[in-house]
C-alpha cells in the first residue's frame, strides 16, 4: 500500500511514542544575541544527497524540497521533543521521499554560527540519552542506540530505533548526523526496522550522510 504523507507522519509519531515521556531539556537556553565575527555561511548553493530526483520507481514519489523554517527536526525521541536552538535557525530545508511503507528524508539546519551548531548537535545527544526507552499511552514501547561515527566528520553519530504495541506498527529509524561548520545535517529512514542495532539500514543513511560531508 503506498504510503501517504499522513500516513508517514503518523508511523513516525508511532514509533516515537504518544506522549508518555516529557519532552527532555534537549538543550541549555540559546544566548539571546550571538556576536558574529564574520558573515554565516547559508549553503544555500548546496544540493543535499538525492535533491530533485526523481522517482526511481513508480511505488516512490520523487524528492522533494521544503524550505520551512519551523519545520521539527525528524530526530524526535522524546514525543515531543524540545530543541531551544531552532529559534536561532537561518536555513532549514527538508529533502524527503515516500514509498510503500517507507520515509525517507534529509534535513540541514543552518546556524549563525559553529558553536551554535555543535550545541544543536549536542542537544540531539541529550534527548537520546533522556528518551532512550518509552512507552506510549495506548502500551507501544520504544527502544533507541547510538553508535559514534568519526568519519562523518564534526560530532557525527547514527542513532537507530524500534516500536512495537498493540495499536501500533511495528517499525523504526534509521539515523545519521553530522556537523559542517555552521550547519547541521540528518539523513532519516522509516521502514520495516523490527530492532534498535547499528545494521544495514543505519549504514546506509551513514553513506548519505557521508555524500553531503564530500559535496561541501
Amino acid at each position: 500500500m503506498r504510503a501517504t504523507a499522513v500516513v508517514a507522519g503518523l508511523a513516525v509519531a508511532a514509533v516515537l511514542g504518544g506522549g508518555a515521556a516529557e519532552p527532555a531539556p534537549a538543550a541549555a537556553a540559546p544566548v539571546a544575541h550571538t556576536v558574529l565575527a564574520e558573515e554565516p555561511e547559508l549553503f544555500d548553493d548546496v544540493l543535499l544527497p538525492d535533491e530533485g530526483e526523481p522517482a526511481p520507481a513508480e511505488e516512490y514519489t520523487d524528492w522533494e524540497t521544503d524550505r520551512t523554517l519551523t519545520r521539527p527536526w525528524l530526530l524526535d525521541p522524546c514525543s515531543p521533543t524540545s530543541y531551544p536552538t531552532d529559534g536561532q535557525r537561518l536555513r532549514f530545508r527538508t529533502v524527503s521521499r515516500e514509498g510503500p511503507e517507507v520515509f525517507d528524508a534529509r534535513q540541514l539546519g543552518v546556524y549563525p554560527t559553529p558553536e551554535v551548531a555543535a550545541e544543536v548537535v549536542a542537544g540531539f545527544r541529550r534527548v537520546l540519552d533522556a528518551c532512550r526507552t518509552g512507552r506510549t499511552d495506548d502500551g507501544a514501547e520504544w527502544t533507541w542506540v547510538t553508535a559514534a561515527a568519526d568519519d562523518l566528520g564534526d560530532e557525527g553519530f547514527l542513532a537507530a530505533s524500534t516500536s512495537f504495541g498493540p495499536q501500533a506498527p511495528r517499525g523504526g529509524e534509521r539515523i545519521a548526523v553530522t556537523r559542517v561548520r555552521n550547519a547541521v545535517f540528518l539523513a532519516h529512514a522509516f521502514g520495516e526496522f523490527y530492532s534498535a542495532e547499528i545494521d544495514e539500514g543505519a549504514q546506509e543513511v551513514r553513506e548519505v550522510a557521508q555524500r553531503f560531508v564530500e559535496s561541501v
